[in-house]
């Protein structure tokens, strides 16, 4: 991928536009549920979802959504859209089929959503020696290796994609992080 600076404007239905992230063809929107806004960087993680889109080479234009919420919400998009009930640290929402959701012209391809439990990281975070906020950084890389066509249903695919998460939280500003949160 280039480090040109792509800084086009993707055009909107309602006649406005809205601008790619500075230096990619990337738009990627992180929301974080707001009882949990002055514990998480939100711009840390918007920079994280950029360089994993990077290294994995997946070229623009393309969009890709970030949520941090709770447990409680997590689960009941579980079950509602995965027909799983039971709690769970992270989703990912890929957007595989264009007969299941047409983008406009005007609008870049959208690669999907992950969607992060809090409260999990919290509290899974300890096991795997993270503070919440690396544990967070590492649910979302998973989600997003997820987007990108990486799974984790046998032993061997498992190995090979924990094994690039971890090898992507540990080239980025998380994987240097000491200390609890």
């Amino acid at each position: 991928m280039s480090d040109e600076v792509h800084n086009s404007a993707i055009r909107v239905p309602d006649g406005g536009e809205v601008e790619a992230d500075p230096g990619s063809k990337y738009l990627i929107t992180v929301q974080v549920e707001e009882q949990y806004e002055d514990k998480l960087d939100a711009d840390a993680l918007h920079r994280l979802a950029m360089s994993v889109l990077h290294a994995e080479r997946k070229e623009g234009p393309l969009e890709v959504g970030v949520v941090v919420t709770t447990d409680d919400e997590v689960h009941a998009l579980n079950k509602e859209y995965l027909g799983h009930d039971y709690q769970t640290d992270v989703i990912s929402f890929g957007m595989e089929s264009e007969e299941d959701f047409i983008t406009p012209e005007e609008r870049p391809e959208y690669l999907g959503d992950v969607v992060i439990s809090y409260d999990r990281a919290a509290e899974q975070g300890p096991e795997y020696d993270h503070t919440t906020e690396q544990e967070v950084a590492t649910l979302l890389i998973h989600g997003l290796l997820h987007l990108l066509g990486y799974d984790d249903i046998d032993d061997e695919s498992r190995v090979r994609m924990h094994a690039r998460q971890d090898e992507l939280l540990g080239s980025s500003e998380f994987g240097r992080l000491n200390g609890d949160n």
